[in-house]
């Protein structure tokens, strides 16, 4: 199933995917340069040539899946932590007596005092409100393309427990009620998780950089003291070895400080 998106209000784009990130010309052009930049100094740094500086340039489009994953993962974590919200006023709504599509509604207009207007959480909220009022779309194919689209596992647990409680004639409030109660928590949890796993995450970044700056330093303040690593093969060999070795480090130690969302 894939979301058919028309008559967008006014902001952020509303994506046909959650996994995959679209770049912008400005969002392009500005990973392409900073990335390039950074990859031309590091390359001189380890090598003291130019021309490998250079070189080293058009290696920033290898850099791009990661950059596109990264934004994506970055903009499902948001998502997801925004419809732990969603889970409150939803459940408040029904409760209420109101129907799904007027829960949809209520919420879009209570977190856009919370998110603003942009959020991609209450654009999501307002388009699944117009498609049921006005295109007459169902509920539950709305929901399924949301939960679809996102891949979060609690926003398509919640919509699993919407769906079978409106199939058995369940009762709606209580369940719904205790799932986001369980739902919320869980998202509070791994919050919580990541919040920890941050300080680890910096101090990767802190580690990985301790030896470029170390390199740097000894280019400043004696540079005939490391001279010999930039002549010949041996030195070219060693300077290699120790970017990669720098490379592969930076990378296991982020796997293993990662949070799957």
């Amino acid at each position: 199933m894939k979301l058919t998106i028309t008559a967008q209000p006014k902001g952020r784009e509303i994506p046909d995917h959650y996994h995959i990130y679209r770049l912008n010309h400005s969002e392009f052009v500005k990973f392409m340069l900073l990335c390039g930049i950074g990859l031309a100094t590091l390359s001189f740094l380890f090598y003291q040539s130019i021309a490998l500086s250079m070189l080293s340039l058009p290696a920033s489009w290898f850099f791009l899946p990661w950059y596109r994953t990264s934004l994506a993962d970055k903009r499902r974590k948001e998502i997801k932590e925004q419809f732990r919200d969603v889970l409150y006023s939803i459940s408040a709504s029904i409760a209420a007596g109101r129907q799904m599509s007027g829960a949809l509604l209520e919420t879009a207009a209570n977190l856009k005092m919370i998110y603003g207007e942009s959020a991609l959480i209450v654009r999501e909220l307002e388009l699944m409100s117009k498609r049921i009022n006005e295109y007459r779309e169902s509920e539950e194919e709305i929901l399924q393309d949301f939960a679809y689209r996102t891949e979060v596992e609690d926003i398509a647990d919640f919509v699993d427990i919407y769906m079978t409680c409106r199939k058995t004639g369940g009762d709606l409030i209580r369940v719904l009620g205790k799932a986001s109660e369980m739902i919320t928590d869980k998202i509070t949890i791994e919050k919580e998780i990541n919040t920890i796993t941050a300080q680890k995450r910096f101090e990767t970044k802190i580690l990985t950089a301790i030896p470029i700056l170390i390199i740097l330093f000894l280019q400043l303040i004696s540079p005939e003291y490391i001279s010999s690593l930039y002549e010949g093969i041996t030195g070219r060999l060693l300077m290699t070895t120790a970017l990669g070795g720098i490379g592969a480090s930076y990378y296991i130690s982020s796997k293993l400080t990662r949070i799957e969302v």
